[in-house]
């Protein structure tokens, strides 16, 4: 008895051992069920978006930084009004602040003036003389060297003259353009950097774009930047739920310089790749996207370029 229970577990065992090497054959010769052909599949599929990057959404056009004038001393007079808040849309040649230099532009506008009457009341005065004195000279009561000296006078008034308007015409200049500021293009106030009573810094006073087109600038690792091609379609997320839906964009340049990741994450200890070297990708934004971040300029995203 005890022997044919032994038989019956060897048999079995055999069996059991052949069944195995059987199902691991199948599997072997199986694709569809090879453990490695999910990773492959995840492998391939990963290919789509692969190349992605930190960035942020710009104007198209420049953004304007509108500085105080400077004063013969060399200072920006202070601010004595601001007309218009951050946000807020802005015409061409429209006034967004004045200063309290007016007073003394004013007075010397007033100065100049007078002293350009003033010369050309010499200058009538020592033309008419130097007429009587050619006539003079005609009937020999006069010496010629008289007559001439009065010529160099009344050039050197005219002359005088020249230069007083001249001074007079930049005065003028200075009443319109250093007294106030003016908006130089149809956009909005992205900024304001100064307030009444201060002088304005080096950063200005306000800064303005045309926002009607916008663009993502991101940052592309120098590794990957082979596989980015103008015309080449971009996602863009926000980084930090500044908007919800995707944005989307087209490749509209690669710039030609490489240059030092710029730090863009929140804190440097989770973004190990601020040091990398990368290459500065534009992305237009499409009609519908750049109307969504025509207020959000500065914003962080996320750009995601898809396989071409």
């Amino acid at each position: 008895m005890l022997k044919r229970s032994g038989l019956l577990l060897l048999v079995f065992g055999i069996g059991f051992g052949a069944a195995s090497w059987n199902a691991r054959h199948k599997q072997l010769r199986d694709p569809v069920k090879h453990p490695n052909h999910n990773l492959s599949m995840v492998t391939s599929n990963s290919k789509l978006g692969s190349v992605s990057g930190l960035g942020s959404i710009e104007p198209v056009g420049e953004v304007h930084i509108l500085a105080a004038p400077i004063t013969q001393l060399g200072v920006a007079p202070r601010i004595t009004s601001i007309n218009v808040a951050e946000e807020d849309s802005v015409n061409q040649n429209q006034i967004l602040a004045t200063f309290d230099n007016l007073p003394q532009l004013l007075a010397e506008t007033a100065r100049i003036k007078a002293n350009v009457e003033k010369k050309k009341i010499e200058i009538d005065i020592l033309e008419s003389q130097t007429g009587r004195f050619e006539q003079l000279v005609q009937t020999g009561s006069l010496p010629i060297v008289d007559l001439e000296e009065r010529k160099l006078r009344l050039a050197g008034f005219q002359s005088q003259l020249q230069e007083l308007m001249g001074a007079m015409k930049t005065s003028n200049e200075r009443l319109i353009s250093d007294t106030v500021i003016r908006s130089p293009i149809n956009g909005i106030v992205l900024k304001t950097n100064a307030r009444i009573g201060e002088r304005a810094q080096a950063d200005g006073v306000f800064e303005i774009a045309n926002t009607n087109k916008m663009q993502g600038i991101i940052q592309v690792d120098e590794a990957d930047i082979s596989s980015i091609r103008i015309g080449q379609p971009v996602i863009l997320r926000s980084e930090n739920g500044a908007f919800k839906s995707n944005l989307n964009g087209k490749v509209s340049s690669i710039s030609l310089k490489v240059t030092y990741k710029k730090k863009l994450g929140q804190d440097p200890i989770l973004d190990p790749g601020l040091e990398k070297r990368v290459i500065e990708v534009k992305v237009d934004l499409d009609p519908e996207s750049s109307q969504k971040t025509r207020r959000l300029t500065g914003i962080k995203i996320i750009g995601i370029f898809k396989a071409l």
